[in-house]
This record gives structure tokens, C-alpha cells and sequence, in this order.
């Protein structure tokens, strides 16, 4: 302990009376400064003392371009007046949409993650939905069970059509049988007449047995044509009834009205009026002319009623309304037809999406915005109709909601126009209007909350974002002289603006008095019509405070600057004393170290390398040589 501290205490020595007799030394050599390498910018700022920016930093104009350096002139302008209060940033109540699953479903697809951008209508997700799919089943089967009775219900139309015409042939040449009867009748009766005035009962009787064949041969004919309508109709009724679109009951009744048009035809086509009248011709001689006259009366009555018959016939209404009911059965069926797929639809349009046969609904946007968050993954199951796939906000329109106090009420409208700042948006302001006032006044605070509709088209602003409002009630008296506050740089609790004054921007330090959104009043330090920088001030102060015009081309070769000092005494002198004393240091300095040299040694010798403790921070303060401790130091003596 004793050695080491003996030691240290001659070296401590040696080091402070070296260490003072080099500072005298170097306090008389000639002094050599270098002046370090650096740029030769010319018109570059000189530094001042204690690093502080200098007064002006000059910047080409290429160079402030490429910078974005913006300057625009100070001006005299009325600034907006306004109420500043706090309030928090939310999203509009209609802006905030819940995208849910239409129906028990599960997730196929998810088309859009959380970050993105959605337009309205904009397929988001797909589910696939087995109810949909039963529905769908269900509905086709409906909807072919119903197209097999619209085309039965069709074909019974079009039978009854052809039916209806037919009968309508038939009735029509009836008709004009019975006419063409009833007016061979009349003017039977009206000749007969003429007979018994005029007493001509022999011409009568012969003009008679003309007309009687005359009518013979149109009753043959007619007898053919019902023949062959009659034989037309039972075909017809006969294919249909085998074809099972026809009751066998009609055509039973055709088959009859076919044997008694052929028993029609066949009496017609014994001519017994014929026979008749060349008998009557026979007895016209002996017979009254009355007779005739009477028979031809009763004849036109018989041939009135047979049109009237005709006329009505009931074939004819039978087979009308039987095209009415086929009419009604086509309109029944197309309207089961219709309301066979309406369960289907009507379940889709309830669902407000698009499906397709495999039963998978994509569901869209309602709103355009962004997607906030994702509650589902794919292959998840929902339950229950309504479950929460996804969170949509648009933030293109927010609002925000604060407190004004009672006595402000006054001066605050719907409509009216504000400005908002938040925090992390320094330099930037949003505006918006008021759209609601509270109806009450709250508790012992008395506020009354107010919102703002306010224009977010970037999205910057976020909900839940604190934010600084300012309600514009008003303007100043008269114009004062304005700035951005973008123009403005905080310099060691200084306010400095930066003007320009041709490539030579000059930092000016200036007061200021009200604040309205972005601008600032100034009192002094500023002249209307000062080009004032307004966008890229701070890198124009950070360039002065490095000293150098902001220019990246043109440096300057580095020199090395030579001075020397004007002591009296000649430099060779002052070298050879030096030298003198430095070599006299260094011999006494080496008799003392050697003396101590071997005991010092043998002490620490001995010593494991990781006993050894360095005093790092003497070391590194007196720039001494690293030193084991003094127990250690002892503890190599005691072995020893």
C-alpha cells in the first residue's frame, strides 16, 4: 500500500510539472492555425458567436425553386374576429355504416380489407346462403308446375277459339238459310194473296210446284253443307276427345248432329215436296186458293222462328262462354305463373344484394368511404341475419362538437362559418359551418355544446381527434398588416420572418398581436409590400445557423490559412530552448520511472488477469496510465 502510494505520488508529480512546462513552452511558439476544409460559397452568411444564424443567407433562384421556397407580399387586410373554444373531432352519424349479412349465411369471399376505399354499390364480401338456395329449388318447381298450366290453359283457349268460329259458321249459315226461307214464305204468302184476289188457282198451282223444287234443290244443298260441318265438327271433337282435351260428351253430341244432317240430307233428297205439288197441281183445279194462302201464312211464321232460333243459338253461346272460362284459366294460370318466382324475388329485394343460382349473395357498399375495420375472416358462419361483417366510414364530411359559453350565445347562428386546427396538423386549417346549436344551458359550467359540419376531402382529420375551433363572429375595425404564421420561425424565443430582397433573404425579428386561422398580425418589424418567405422559412434559418448560401455547385478549393503571432523573441531560439527543457523533462522523468520499476512489476506480476481493475474514468479525464488498485496491489506484495 505504502509503495503504490509513494508511486502514484512522485508520477502525479511528474505529470503536473511536465505538463506546466510544455504549456509555457507552447505559449511561446509561433502559433499555426489551419483553417479546416470546407466550401467556398460566395455571399455565403458568417457565423456568429456562440453558433447563432447570421442576418442573411443568400439562395439562387434555380436553388429556391427546387427548395419549394415560396414568398408572398405582407398587406394590409381586415381579419376575421371569432370565438376560440376546444372540442373533439366525430364522424357524422349517417356517415357511419355497419355492412352486415343480409341472412344466415357464411363467408366466401372478403373483397376489401381494412384501409381500403369503397365507392356506394361496390361489391365488399360474398356469402353463400342455403335458404336462398332452398328458396330458389322451391321456386323453380313452383314456377314449372305453373308454365305446365298456363300451356294447358292456352290450348283449351285456342280450342274453344276454333269451337266458338265454328259454331259461329254454323249459326251464320243457318241464319241466312232461315232468311232465305222467310222470304220464299213472304212472297209465297204475298203471291198466294194475289191469287186468291185475282182467282188464278191453276197458274198458282203451277208456279207453285216450281217454287217447290226450287226449294227442293236449296234444301238439298244446305242438307250437304250441314253434312260436311257436321262431319268436320265429330273429326275435330273425335281427335281432341282422343287426345283428352275434350269431354266424349260433346263429341257424342256431334257424332248425333252428323247422323241428323245425313237423315236431313236423305229426305231432302226424296223431293216429297215435289211429289206433293204436282199432286196439289192436280187438285188446283177443284181446291180452294184460301188453302194456299193459309199454308203460306203458317209457312213465314214457321221461317220467323227458325231465324229467331238461329239467331240465338245455343251452341254458339255454349261455346262463348266456354272460351270465356279458357280466357279466365290463362289469366289465372300466367298470374300463378308470376307469383310462383315473387317469393324469390321479393326475398332478394328485401335483401338489397345480388344472387345467384348457386346461392352465394354479394353484398355492397351502402356508402362510400373507407373500410374502418373487419369483424369476419372466410369460412366463418353467421348464425343470425344482421351479423357485422365490416365497419364503412366516410370521413369526406365530419363534424365536430364543443362548448361556447352562455354569454357567446348571442353571437352564434347556424350557418355561421368556422376554422379547426388539431395538433398534429400545425400548419393546416380546415373549415366548416355550424349546423347545430343545444337547446339548453348545462349545470354549473354554463356552456351550451354547438357542431360543426366540417370538410375533410383528404381524410386527414380523424375521429376522436381533440381539436381547436375558432367561430368567425366578425372582422377587425380596420385592415392591419398580416402574415401567414407559416412565414414565422421560433428562434431562441425570438419571432424572425424572412424577407427577400433579390437573391438575399434577410431575417427580420417581428411583434405580433392577434391571430386569426392562418394569419398573423404584425406590429413591428414589417413594412406593407415586404416580400415575406412563406413556405420553407425554417430551412432558410437552419442554412444561417450552418453559416453557407444554400448552393450544392461552384465550391471553392480548400485552403490552409498560415498565421503567425508577433512575439518579439526570433523563432529559432525559441525552438532550440524548447527543445532543451523537453529533453531535460524527459531524461529526469525515465530515472525516476526506472527506480520503481522492478518492484512495481514484481508486485502486479504475480496478479490474475481479471484482478486487475482499471480507473477508466481518471484515465480518461487526467489521460494517466491505467492504474491497478491499491488492494490488489498490496495483495501481490503480501504473496510475494
Amino acid at each position: 500500500m505504502r509503495i503504490s502510494s509513494r508511486y502514484q505520488h512522485k508520477t502525479s508529480v511528474l505529470q503536473y510539472t511536465s505538463v506546466g512546462i510544455l504549456s509555457l513552452l507552447l505559449l511561446n511558439v509561433p502559433k499555426v492555425v489551419l483553417a479546416g476544409a470546407g466550401h467556398d460559397h460566395s455571399g455565403a452568411s458568417s457565423f456568429q458567436a456562440g453558433g447563432e444564424a447570421s442576418g442573411s443567407v443568400t439562395v439562387d433562384a434555380e436553388t429556391a425553386k427546387r427548395l419549394g421556397i415560396k414568398v408572398e407580399s405582407a398587406k394590409n387586410q381586415q381579419l376575421d374576429i371569432g370565438i376560440k373554444t376546444t372540442g373533439q373531432i366525430e364522424t357524422l352519424p349517417d356517415q357511419k355504416v355497419e355492412v352486415t349479412a343480409p341472412l344466415t349465411s357464411k363467408v366466401v369471399e372478403l373483397l376489401v380489407k381494412p384501409g381500403s376505399k369503397v365507392k356506394k354499390g361496390q361489391p365488399v364480401a360474398v356469402v353463400a346462403s342455403p335458404e336462398l338456395v332452398d328458396l330458389r329449388v322451391g321456386s323453380q318447381e313452383k314456377q314449372a308446375d305453373a308454365q305446365g298450366a298456363l300451356q294447358k290453359a292456352q290450348v283449351n283457349f285456342e280450342l274453344a277459339q276454333e269451337n266458338l268460329d265454328r259454331q259461329q259458321t254454323i249459326s251464320n249459315a243457318e241464319i241466312a238459310q232461315t232468311r232465305t226461307q222467310l222470304n220464299a214464305a213472304q212472297a209465297q204468302y204475298n203471291r198466294d194473296l194475289s191469287l186468291v184476289n185475282q182467282r188464278s188457282v191453276l197458274k198458282v198451282a203451277q208456279e207453285n210446284l216450281k217454287r217447290q223444287q226450287q226449294i227442293a234443290n236449296a234444301e238439298i244443298a244446305q242438307a250437304k253443307i250441314e253434312v260436311a260441318v257436321a262431319q268436320e265438327q265429330y273429326d275435330r271433337d273425335k281427335e281432341l276427345v282422343e287426345k283428352g282435351a275434350l269431354p266424349r260428351r260433346q263429341m257424342l253430341e256431334s257424332q248425333a248432329k252428323l247422323e241428323r244432317a245425313k237423315a236431313e240430307s236423305a229426305r231432302a233428297r226424296s223431293l216429297p215436296q215435289v211429289v206433293q205439288a204436282e199432286s196439289e197441281v192436280k187438285r188446283a183445279e177443284v181446291d180452294l186458293p184460301l188453302r194456299e194462302l193459309r199454308d203460306s201464312q203458317s209457312r213465314v211464321a214457321e221461317a220467323q222462328s227458325q231465324l229467331k232460333r238461329a239467331e240465338t243459338r245455343r251452341d254458339v253461346l255454349e261455346a262463348q262462354a266456354q272460351l270465356k272460362r279458357a280466357k279466365s284459366d290463362v289469366v289465372v294460370a300466367q298470374s300463378q305463373l308470376k307469383l310462383s318466382n315473387t317469393t324469390y324475388k321479393t326475398r332478394l329485394e328485401q335483401l338489397g344484394s345480388t344472387a345467384n343460382a348457386k346461392g352465394l349473395v354479394t353484398v355492397i357498399a351502402p356508402i362510400s368511404g373507407t373500410v374502418a375495420s373487419r369483424e369476419v375472416s372466410i369460412g366463418q358462419s353467421l348464425q343470425d341475419a344482421g351479423g357485422k361483417l365490416m365497419t364503412i366510414i366516410n370521413d369526406d364530411r365530419i363534424f365536430a362538437t364543443a362548448n361556447i359559453y352562455e354569454k357567446d350565445l348571442g353571437t352564434v347562428k347556424n350557418g355561421q362559418r368556422i376554422r379547426v386546427k388539431v395538433a398534429s396538423l400545425p400548419n393546416q386549417t380546415f373549415e366548416g359551418r355550424i349546423t347545430q346549436i343545444g337547446t339548453s344551458v348545462q349545470g354549473e359550467t354554463r356552456v351550451v355544446p354547438v357542431q360543426a359540419e366540417i370538410n375533410n376531402p383528404s381524410g386527414l382529420l380523424k375521429p376522436g381527434m381533440f381539436a381547436e375551433l375558432e367561430i368567425i363572429t366578425d372582422k377587425t375595425a380596420s385592415s392591419v398588416l398580416a402574415i401567414p404564421i407559416s412565414s414565422v420561425v421560433d428562434a431562441n424565443g425570438k419571432k424572425i420572418i424572412y424577407v427577400q430582397n433579390g437573391n438575399a433573404f434577410q431575417s427580420t425579428e417581428v411583434t405580433f398581436g392577434q391571430t386569426s386561422g392562418d394569419m398573423v398580425e404584425v406590429k413591428t418589424g414589417l413594412f406593407d409590400g415586404d416580400m415575406v418567405v412563406t413556405q420553407r422559412a425554417t430551412q432558410l434559418y437552419a442554412q444561417s445557423l450552418r453559416g453557407g448560401s444554400e448552393k450544392e455547385e461552384g465550391h471553392a478549393d480548400e485552403k490552409t490559412e498560415v498565421k503567425t503571432n508577433n512575439f518579439p523573441v526570433p523563432l529559432w531560439l525559441m525552438a532550440a530552448g524548447g527543445g532543451s527543457v523537453i529533453t531535460a523533462i524527459a531524461f529526469w522523468a525515465f530515472y525516476l520511472l526506472s527506480r520503481r520499476k522492478r518492484p512495481h512489476l514484481a508486485a502486479v506480476g504475480d496478479l490474475d488477469y481479471n484482478d486487475l481493475r482499471y480507473e477508466t474514468e481518471v484515465y480518461l479525464d487526467k489521460h494517466s496510465s491505467p492504474l491497478a488498485d491499491a488492494s490488489v496491489v498490496e495483495k501481490g506484495k503480501k504473496e510475494e
